[in-house]
């Protein structure tokens, strides 16, 4: 991601719906995985980014944020958090068996080897440990705002799950979110791709954050809070990003 869109992550991650309603979903589901470890956890967010959800993951135990980008950590170091790692998912500068909750919050489309990253985290998590892990869903999805993103790929719930076996991990809970706003999405996203066939644009694309005003976007966050609930527990079918929890255990 480049430095400039770290900055604008920055300025929204805190209160736009989008950045909001993922973090609370992450903490929700922490909050119920079964972990048989006393409290403080080791926690590792992979990929913390600039630091909001590694903040929030602060309040369960010692959160460790570890991202490959200085100017990330740099703003994560703003925020008044310390423990901070400059790495890639493929190679964690952490300990066999260390960490008790891993998390890798839209991670895993921009690493480049995304098996030999769920191999890390195999790696560094106790045999009694959990990941939670988010990716983007439905290739057709595609569109150039993936590229602005700098995405490698998004993910079908059969190909992340072989990729999670593959890699030793056993699934244990498997859901969707943006569940409501899916048909909406899809119809956004198929349009955009037919006009890049018809109309080729040669400029770089660029990542497009719709604008939110205050109510609509404190009604966003009511939605997918309900829908958060939900997804907690009743495995959602469909939706625009696709979330795991798993363990170690899967086939290697």
């Amino acid at each position: 991601m480049l430095d400039a869109e770290q900055r604008q992550m920055r300025q929204l991650e805190d209160s736009y719906w989008w950045f909001a309603a993922r973090r609370r979903l992450i903490l929700a589901l922490a909050q119920r995985v079964p972990l048989a470890v006393p409290e403080p956890l080791v926690i590792l967010d992979v990929g913390c980014g600039t630091g909001a959800t590694l903040e929030a993951l602060s309040e369960r135990g010692r959160a460790i944020g570890c991202d490959p980008s200085s100017v990330a950590l740099t703003l994560s170091r703003e925020r008044g958090l310390r423990l901070l790692v400059q790495a890639t998912g493929e190679r964690l500068p952490f300990r066999r068996a260390s960490v008790d909750l891993i998390v890798a919050s839209d991670v895993l489309e921009h690493v480049e080897d995304d098996s030999a990253a769920l191999r890390e985290m195999l790696r560094v998590l106790k045999p009694e440990g959990r990941a939670i892990i988010s990716v983007p869903a439905c290739q057709f999805l595609w569109t150039r705002r993936d590229e602005a993103l700098h995405h490698l790929r998004r993910y079908s719930a059969r190909e992340l799950r072989s990729k999670l076996a593959a890699a030793g991990l056993a699934l244990e809970y498997q859901t969707h979110v943006l569940w409501l706003l899916f048909p909406v999405v899809a119809v956004v996203r198929l349009v955009q791709r037919l006009q890049q066939r018809l109309f080729p644009s040669r400029e770089p694309p660029q990542v497009d954050i719709p604008p939110a005003p205050g109510p609509l976007n404190t009604l966003l966050v009511l939605l997918h809070d309900f829908e958060n609930w939900l997804a907690c527990r009743l495995p959602l079918p469909w939706g625009v990003t696709l979330v795991v929890v798993t363990r170690p255990g899967g086939p290697v």
